[in-house]
């Protein structure tokens, strides 16, 4: 049967596991070393450990691995005043969620930790904290199925695009045998995240790159912002690479206080009033058009990919049973009815067959079926440098559908190991890294999360598909135009500048809201070599059309201007700048501008 190399490697390893106990091996939470305000307590016998509120309280405790190989770990624990989810460490690394399902005790197993021979610290990550721990269970992990891998490459939609069929024809035949890597791209970085990528690796590029489709949210196209990612989406396609997509929906604007800067982050529960039950059960039918109007919205971008022959691993309504999101606030019963709203319109209703509908709501009880469901994604921001296969979420991922899906690592906040999840026999179909700090900043690559030297081991495996091992999928352009590498524009955020008086941070933004002299933004950035720049700025005006002065260095150049209220790159000219550091000030003229983010371009000679 197909990937029977998964049986093979547990066959290796039975000689180890016939020298451990079939039976697990139980320890106390409470025999185990407490730091913080961690404390042990008992009652008519039983005891239990407490007090783990904040980073600085924990508990850790001993175990012994009889032999190398696999072992499920069960928590026994109860959350106090409720639903409870903290990481389990393993030597430090976190290895997944532990959850306490409520107040009385129960038991979450997390299956399949590879253990080498010998002693480990286990210990309790906090996240959630507030939970009473009675023991924990270690026992020799069951064979992974020998079908885990075999998936028929069936879209949802009984008519996909050509296109999208040879994607998922080629995603199934792969399988279990290799893992596409991939990163999420910040619009208005141009690609910078994939030439920070090349630097690391010696020229490799990720396979899959992944866009947002935020700026493209009715209400934030109403209140100034506007989107560029379906012109680098079609761009990224005839280059070669894979394009994943997720929304980042921002509530219709009757939702929104359009009179603070929280509307930037409408997708968030805090920043808006939506009530998506209410919505869903006909309580709020003015709602209920609103959000067919983004839909709407949305499609027509969609269709833009589809006229273009892009096929999409479509993501929306990502992490909804977190609950941070609004799709996911009022509960599993309202979300499921608007993805089954979703999925029947833009199926339906605007024809896209383009689209590999990836269900990423972490969590069983919003699964909304096989029949509209292609692919199972999960999203796990790990420690930093914390590399381990998390296969105990891939394998929970894998047991939700009634027929065998493919599982990704739709979003991550650090590459996992292909050397230990080929080892764990846990092959995610893909990762994709968070773009932003993630992985650059200020165009340079940002080890903070996985080292340079790691990121470029990972991705020097036969096994690990980058963008050259991508096949054509029909690109008629693919073999002539593509040249796989990011521009060389260098990109900077204002809100990695230092303001004064009326500037303040926005979200995604800084907006200067007055004019006098004293209200100043200024970026430091870094210049790699002497030469002409093109200046330009991503900026709005507040009320329109606004002229502000732009100095570098001291040296004031002219005034950079804004046309109106949509979001823009204005072209300033060029700059003569040296090798090093520089100084750009905006410094108040008109005022009342709000600012996004500065580009360099290198002027050919």
């Amino acid at each position: 049967m197909k990937k029977c190399w998964i049986l093979c490697l547990f066959l290796c390893l039975c000689v180890g596991f016939a020298a451990a106990e079939s039976a697990g091996t139980r320890y106390e939470w409470e025999d185990g070393v407490l730091t913080g305000k961690a404390r042990a307590l008992a009652t008519g016998g039983t005891g239990w450990v407490e007090g783990l509120g904040s980073e600085s309280d924990g508990v850790a405790i001993t175990i012994t691995a009889p032999a190398d190989g696999f072992y499920d770990l069960t928590v026994c624990q109860a959350g106090i005043g409720g639903y409870k989810e903290n990481n389990l460490l393993v030597d430090g690394a976190n290895v997944g969620a532990t959850i306490a399902e409520g107040l009385t005790y129960t038991e979450h197993t997390l299956p399949h930790i590879w253990l080498d021979a010998g002693e480990h610290e286990v210990s309790i990550g906090i996240s959630w904290g507030n939970v009473r721990l009675d023991w924990l269970e270690v026992t020799p992990s069951a064979t992974l199925p020998d079908d885990l891998y075999d998936v028929e490459p069936v879209l949802c939609n009984p008519d996909p695009s050509p296109e999208a069929q040879a994607l998922m024809d080629w995603m199934c035949e792969i399988y279990g045998e290799k893992m596409i890597s991939g990163q999420y791209l910040d619009e208005w970085q141009r690609g910078q995240e994939l030439k920070a990528i090349a630097s690391v690796t010696d020229g490799r590029y990720p396979a899959l790159v992944g866009l947002d489709l935020l700026n493209y949210s009715p209400a934030s196209v109403k209140l100034g912002s506007h989107g560029i990612s379906v012109d680098q989406a079609i761009d990224y396609w005839k280059q070669g690479y894979i394009v994943t997509y997720c929304w980042h929906w921002v509530a219709p604007e009757k939702y929104l206080d359009t009179t603070g800067n929280n509307w930037w982050g409408g997708f968030y529960t805090e920043n808006t009033t939506i009530d998506l039950a209410k919505i869903m059960n006909g309580e709020d039918p003015e709602g209920y058009e609103l959000l067919l109007r983004d839909i709407d919205a949305i499609a027509a971008q969609l269709t833009r990919l589809r006229d273009a022959g892009v096929p999409v691993l479509w993501r929306p309504l990502h992490e909804a049973s977190g609950g941070w999101f609004w799709w996911g606030a009022s509960g599993p019963e309202a979300y499921l009815k608007l993805y089954h709203l979703m999925y029947d319109r833009l199926t339906h209703e605007h024809g896209l067959n383009n689209l590999i509908w990836i269900w990423n709501g972490q969590d069983a009880a919003w699964y909304p079926g096989d029949d509209v469901v292609d692919m199972v994604g999960t999203d796990i921001y790990a420690g930093n440098h914390a590399h381990d296969s998390q296969s105990a979420s891939f394998l929970e991922c894998a047991g939700i559908p009634g027929t065998r899906k493919i599982v990704l690592l739709s979003e991550c906040g650090r590459v996992p190991s292909p050397i230990k999840c080929q080892r764990d026999g846990i092959m995610w179909s893909s990762w994709a890294v968070w773009c932003y700090e993630y992985v650059q900043v200020n165009g340079r690559y940002n080890g903070e999360f996985t080292s340079p030297e790691t990121l470029k081991l990972f991705y020097e495996p036969d096994f690990v598909v980058t963008l050259a091992d991508v096949p054509a999928f029909g690109r008629t352009a693919a073999a002539e135009e593509a040249p796989a590498e990011a521009s060389d524009d260098l990109t900077w955020l204002f809100t990695d500048a230092e303001l004064t008086g009326a500037a303040a941070f926005a979200g995604d933004h800084v907006e200067i809201r007055g004019n006098a002299e004293t209200d100043t933004v200024t970026l430091t950035i870094t210049v790699p070599a002497d030469g002409d720049y093109l200046l330009t700025i991503v900026q709005n005006g507040i009320g329109g059309y606004k002229e502000n002065h732009l100095s570098v260095d001291g040296e004031e150049l002219g005034n950079t201007v804004v046309q109106g209220e949509a979001e823009e790159a204005c072209d300033f000219g060029t700059v003569r700048l040296t090798a090093g550091e520089h100084e750009i000030k905006i410094t108040a003229f008109w005022g009342w501008v709000s600012l996004k983010s500065l580009t360099l371009t290198p002027v050919a000679e």
